[in-house]
């Protein structure tokens, strides 16, 4: 086995190619959590708000691509979006699409949670001083709602990060797609995985790090907040 490693043919190329991947993996990533979060605020306030019809469906929705595994999902917008619809993705836009609708339907659960834990009374004082729900929910509630969604969804993120391996599977040349690529040519998995999956890693390990500080300062911010009171 050690004479199976000795000579390593890494090529220039070969590092191109990972370049290439770690763009399409951190590309599909970024832009599916913008779009994911920015759906998944529209549809918590929604849900939140408890506007007849609406929030049911947004709850269907979020059971259905919370309770559901990613791949199929993956799978359903790929090949079987083009057979009922007009709309036939290209393999990234697939992906970002998926994971970006993934992302939404946990982004409503850390958004609705947040703004229930708030005490009932901020709402009641803020109408006893004739503010109106909008106002309320502007000046009042969302701020401090979203310092408390705030560590769930950079976690989320992270679990995203590492969930966007799927994509290769649907063709996207991302990282796990490039190591598969680079595995068939030289035929060494105790090579090539571990440095994809060293890669991973330490990307992960930025964002978790990211996360704790935001957290430990959201903490401190309360606990000042609190000692003010």
């Amino acid at each position: 086995m050690y004479e199976m490693y000795q000579n390593v043919d890494f090529t220039l190329a070969d590092l191109d190619l990972l370049w290439r991947g770690l763009q399409w993996t951190l590309l599909v990533w970024s832009a599916s959590m913008v779009l994911g979060i920015g759906l998944g605020f529209v549809l918590g306030l929604v849900a939140h708000a408890r506007v007849p019809v609406l929030s049911q469906l947004v709850t269907v929705f979020v059971e259905t691509f919370r309770n559901s595994p990613l791949l199929v999902q993956l799978f359903l917008v790929f090949y079987g979006l083009p057979l009922v619809t007009p709309f036939s993705p290209g393999p990234a836009e697939a992906a970002i699409f998926t994971v970006a609708i993934n992302t939404a339907a946990f982004t409503v659960v850390n958004l609705v949670a947040a703004l229930d834990a708030l005490p009932r009374g901020q709402w009641q004082a803020a109408g006893a001083f004739g503010l109106s729900y909008g106002q309320t929910m502007r000046y009042i509630v969302l701020p401090q709602a979203i310092r408390t969604a705030l560590p769930p969804t950079m976690n989320l993120a992270v679990s995203q990060l590492q969930t966007t391996s799927l994509v290769s599977i649907i063709g996207v040349a991302d990282l796990t797609r490039v190591g598969t690529m680079l595995y068939t040519r030289t035929l060494k998995p105790f090579l090539i995985w571990p440095a994809i999956g060293l890669i991973y890693f330490i990307l992960a390990k930025i964002l978790s790090v990211l996360a704790a500080r935001v957290e430990r300062r959201l903490q401190t911010k309360n606990s000042w907040f609190q000692a003010a009171a």
